[in-house]
Protein backbone atom coordinates (compact mmCIF):
# COMPACT_ATOMS: atom_id res chain seq x y z
CA UNK A 1 0.00 0.00 0.00
CA UNK A 2 1.16 3.56 -0.65
CA UNK A 3 0.51 4.90 2.83
CA UNK A 4 1.23 2.01 5.18
CA UNK A 5 0.76 3.95 8.37
CA UNK A 6 -2.64 5.54 7.81
CA UNK A 7 -4.37 2.81 9.82
CA UNK A 8 -1.35 1.55 11.78
CA UNK A 9 -1.65 -1.91 10.25
CA UNK A 10 0.30 -4.74 11.83
CA UNK A 11 2.06 -6.18 8.82
CA UNK A 12 3.14 -9.29 10.72
CA UNK A 13 -0.52 -10.36 10.45
CA UNK A 14 0.15 -10.87 6.74
CA UNK A 15 2.87 -13.46 7.35
CA UNK A 16 1.82 -17.01 6.60
CA UNK A 17 2.65 -19.31 9.53
CA UNK A 18 5.74 -21.44 9.02
CA UNK A 19 5.47 -25.23 8.93
CA UNK A 20 7.18 -27.21 11.69
CA UNK A 21 9.88 -29.65 10.61
CA UNK A 22 7.94 -32.59 12.12
CA UNK A 23 4.72 -31.66 10.33
CA UNK A 24 2.72 -34.60 8.99
CA UNK A 25 2.27 -34.04 5.25
CA UNK A 26 -1.41 -34.81 4.56
CA UNK A 27 -1.36 -35.44 0.83
CA UNK A 28 -5.01 -36.55 0.59
CA UNK A 29 -6.18 -33.15 1.80
CA UNK A 30 -3.61 -31.19 -0.21
CA UNK A 31 -4.73 -33.00 -3.38
CA UNK A 32 -8.34 -32.19 -2.58
CA UNK A 33 -7.55 -28.49 -2.14
CA UNK A 34 -5.70 -28.49 -5.46
CA UNK A 35 -8.42 -30.33 -7.35
CA UNK A 36 -11.14 -27.93 -6.23
CA UNK A 37 -9.19 -24.71 -6.60
CA UNK A 38 -11.34 -23.74 -9.59
CA UNK A 39 -14.18 -22.99 -7.16
CA UNK A 40 -14.29 -19.41 -5.80
CA UNK A 41 -14.33 -20.40 -2.11
CA UNK A 42 -12.72 -23.00 0.12
CA UNK A 43 -14.12 -23.27 3.65
CA UNK A 44 -11.98 -25.05 6.25
CA UNK A 45 -14.25 -25.34 9.27
CA UNK A 46 -13.52 -27.34 12.45
CA UNK A 47 -13.04 -26.82 16.21
CA UNK A 48 -9.70 -25.74 17.66
CA UNK A 49 -6.80 -28.15 17.36
CA UNK A 50 -7.72 -29.93 14.13
CA UNK A 51 -4.89 -28.39 12.11
CA UNK A 52 -6.82 -25.91 9.95
CA UNK A 53 -4.13 -23.23 9.88
CA UNK A 54 -1.34 -25.75 9.37
CA UNK A 55 -3.14 -27.43 6.48
CA UNK A 56 -3.85 -24.18 4.63
CA UNK A 57 -0.33 -22.88 5.23
CA UNK A 58 1.19 -26.15 4.01
CA UNK A 59 -0.97 -26.05 0.88
CA UNK A 60 -0.03 -22.48 0.05
CA UNK A 61 3.65 -23.25 0.60
CA UNK A 62 3.50 -25.97 -2.04
CA UNK A 63 1.02 -24.23 -4.35
CA UNK A 64 2.11 -22.89 -7.74
CA UNK A 65 -0.08 -19.78 -7.42
CA UNK A 66 0.87 -16.62 -5.52
CA UNK A 67 -0.96 -16.30 -2.23
CA UNK A 68 -1.79 -13.79 0.47
CA UNK A 69 -2.60 -14.30 4.14
CA UNK A 70 -4.33 -12.43 6.95
CA UNK A 71 -4.37 -13.70 10.54
CA UNK A 72 -7.58 -12.09 11.76
CA UNK A 73 -8.26 -10.92 15.31
CA UNK A 74 -10.94 -9.06 17.27
CA UNK A 75 -9.57 -5.72 16.05
CA UNK A 76 -10.67 -6.53 12.51
CA UNK A 77 -14.36 -6.16 13.37
CA UNK A 78 -14.49 -2.94 11.43
CA UNK A 79 -15.14 -2.74 7.70
CA UNK A 80 -12.41 -0.18 7.02
CA UNK A 81 -9.82 -2.16 8.96
CA UNK A 82 -10.81 -5.48 7.41
CA UNK A 83 -10.62 -4.14 3.86
CA UNK A 84 -7.28 -2.48 4.64
CA UNK A 85 -5.75 -5.80 5.69
CA UNK A 86 -7.39 -7.64 2.81
CA UNK A 87 -5.99 -5.35 0.12
CA UNK A 88 -2.61 -5.13 1.89
CA UNK A 89 -2.33 -8.92 1.67
CA UNK A 90 -3.23 -8.97 -2.02
CA UNK A 91 -0.91 -6.05 -2.75
CA UNK A 92 1.95 -8.04 -1.25
CA UNK A 93 1.58 -10.08 -4.46
CA UNK A 94 0.32 -7.39 -6.85
CA UNK A 95 1.61 -3.94 -5.78
CA UNK A 96 -0.65 -1.00 -6.57
CA UNK A 97 -3.68 -3.13 -7.42
CA UNK A 98 -6.21 -1.20 -5.34
CA UNK A 99 -5.75 2.50 -5.96
CA UNK A 100 -9.49 3.24 -6.14
CA UNK A 101 -10.32 1.09 -3.13
CA UNK A 102 -7.57 2.75 -1.12
CA UNK A 103 -9.00 6.17 -1.94
CA UNK A 104 -12.39 5.07 -0.62
CA UNK A 105 -11.13 3.59 2.66
CA UNK A 106 -8.91 6.62 3.35
CA UNK A 107 -11.88 8.99 3.07
CA UNK A 108 -13.38 10.31 6.33
CA UNK A 109 -16.66 8.54 5.56
CA UNK A 110 -16.89 5.14 3.92
CA UNK A 111 -19.27 4.76 0.98
CA UNK A 112 -22.15 2.29 1.30
CA UNK A 113 -20.88 -1.27 1.60
CA UNK A 114 -22.32 -2.28 -1.79
CA UNK A 115 -20.44 0.55 -3.52
CA UNK A 116 -17.20 -0.35 -1.75
CA UNK A 117 -17.66 -3.99 -2.72
CA UNK A 118 -18.21 -3.05 -6.37
CA UNK A 119 -15.00 -1.04 -6.57
CA UNK A 120 -13.02 -3.73 -4.75
CA UNK A 121 -14.49 -6.44 -6.97
CA UNK A 122 -13.65 -4.56 -10.17
CA UNK A 123 -10.04 -4.11 -9.07
CA UNK A 124 -9.80 -7.76 -8.01
CA UNK A 125 -10.99 -8.78 -11.46
CA UNK A 126 -8.01 -7.02 -13.07
CA UNK A 127 -5.39 -8.93 -11.05
CA UNK A 128 -2.97 -11.16 -12.93
CA UNK A 129 -1.94 -13.89 -12.41
CA UNK A 130 -4.71 -15.60 -10.43
CA UNK A 131 -3.97 -15.76 -6.70
CA UNK A 132 -5.20 -17.33 -3.48
CA UNK A 133 -6.27 -15.25 -0.47
CA UNK A 134 -6.46 -16.93 2.96
CA UNK A 135 -8.39 -15.47 5.90
CA UNK A 136 -7.41 -17.33 9.06
CA UNK A 137 -9.41 -17.35 12.32
CA UNK A 138 -12.46 -15.91 10.58
CA UNK A 139 -14.65 -17.01 13.52
CA UNK A 140 -13.41 -13.89 15.34
CA UNK A 141 -15.26 -11.67 12.85
CA UNK A 142 -18.69 -10.63 14.13
CA UNK A 143 -19.17 -7.43 12.16
CA UNK A 144 -22.15 -7.88 9.83
CA UNK A 145 -20.82 -5.51 7.18
CA UNK A 146 -17.69 -7.63 6.78
CA UNK A 147 -19.81 -10.73 6.17
CA UNK A 148 -21.98 -8.72 3.78
CA UNK A 149 -18.91 -7.54 1.88
CA UNK A 150 -17.68 -11.09 1.27
CA UNK A 151 -21.20 -12.18 0.34
CA UNK A 152 -21.36 -9.37 -2.21
CA UNK A 153 -17.96 -10.30 -3.69
CA UNK A 154 -18.93 -13.97 -3.94
CA UNK A 155 -22.16 -13.15 -5.81
CA UNK A 156 -20.03 -12.53 -8.89
CA UNK A 157 -16.58 -13.83 -7.88
CA UNK A 158 -13.55 -12.66 -9.87
CA UNK A 159 -11.76 -15.39 -11.79
CA UNK A 160 -8.47 -13.99 -10.50
CA UNK A 161 -9.13 -14.82 -6.84
CA UNK A 162 -9.63 -18.00 -4.85
CA UNK A 163 -10.74 -17.22 -1.31
CA UNK A 164 -9.90 -19.53 1.61
CA UNK A 165 -11.64 -19.11 4.97
CA UNK A 166 -10.33 -21.04 8.00
CA UNK A 167 -12.67 -20.89 10.97
CA UNK A 168 -13.85 -22.73 14.11
CA UNK A 169 -17.48 -22.48 13.02
CA UNK A 170 -19.30 -21.65 9.81
CA UNK A 171 -19.50 -17.94 9.00
CA UNK A 172 -22.89 -16.30 8.29
CA UNK A 173 -22.48 -16.58 4.53
CA UNK A 174 -25.02 -18.23 2.19
CA UNK A 175 -23.15 -21.55 2.21
CA UNK A 176 -26.14 -23.60 1.05
CA UNK A 177 -26.39 -21.37 -2.02
CA UNK A 178 -22.71 -21.83 -2.76
CA UNK A 179 -23.12 -25.61 -2.48
CA UNK A 180 -26.06 -25.61 -4.86
CA UNK A 181 -24.07 -23.57 -7.39
CA UNK A 182 -20.93 -25.69 -7.03
CA UNK A 183 -18.98 -22.65 -5.83
CA UNK A 184 -17.54 -23.99 -2.58
CA UNK A 185 -15.04 -26.62 -1.48
CA UNK A 186 -15.39 -27.73 2.15
CA UNK A 187 -12.87 -29.30 4.52
CA UNK A 188 -14.53 -30.21 7.82
CA UNK A 189 -13.81 -31.97 11.11
CA UNK A 190 -14.32 -35.44 9.65
CA UNK A 191 -11.81 -34.64 6.89
CA UNK A 192 -9.21 -33.14 9.24
CA UNK A 193 -9.41 -36.01 11.74
CA UNK A 194 -6.40 -38.31 11.57
CA UNK A 195 -6.96 -41.62 9.87
CA UNK A 196 -5.40 -44.67 11.53
CA UNK A 197 -2.56 -44.57 9.01
CA UNK A 198 -1.90 -40.86 9.65
CA UNK A 199 -2.02 -41.38 13.42
CA UNK A 200 0.51 -44.21 13.12
CA UNK A 201 2.94 -42.14 11.07
CA UNK A 202 2.54 -39.19 13.43
CA UNK A 203 3.23 -41.30 16.53
CA UNK A 204 6.20 -43.02 14.93
CA UNK A 205 7.70 -39.66 14.02
CA UNK A 206 6.99 -38.31 17.49
CA UNK A 207 8.40 -41.29 19.40
CA UNK A 208 11.14 -42.08 16.86
CA UNK A 209 10.33 -45.81 16.98
CA UNK A 210 7.74 -48.25 15.61
CA UNK A 211 4.35 -48.30 17.32
CA UNK A 212 1.85 -51.09 17.78
CA UNK A 213 -1.20 -51.03 15.49
CA UNK A 214 -3.52 -51.94 18.36
CA UNK A 215 -2.28 -49.01 20.44
CA UNK A 216 -2.66 -46.65 17.48
CA UNK A 217 -6.22 -47.81 16.83
CA UNK A 218 -7.19 -47.42 20.49
CA UNK A 219 -5.65 -43.95 20.76
CA UNK A 220 -7.20 -42.76 17.52
CA UNK A 221 -10.62 -44.03 18.61
CA UNK A 222 -10.34 -42.35 22.01
CA UNK A 223 -9.21 -39.02 20.54
CA UNK A 224 -11.67 -39.29 17.60
CA UNK A 225 -8.80 -38.31 15.32
CA UNK A 226 -8.29 -34.98 17.08
CA UNK A 227 -4.94 -33.79 15.79
CA UNK A 228 -3.83 -31.84 18.88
Amino acid sequence: MDDKDFLDLKYTKLNRPTIASNHLHRQRLLDRLDQQRYRPLTLVSAPAGYGKTTLVSCWLEACDSPSGWVSLDQGDNDLRTFVSYFIAAVESMVPGAFRKTQTLIKAPDLPPMVNLASVLLNELDLIEPPCIMALDDYYLIEETMVHDLLTEILKHPPQSLHLVIATRHDPPLPIFRYRAAGQISEIRTRDLSFSKAEAKVFLQNLLAKPVDDTMVAALNKKSEGWVT
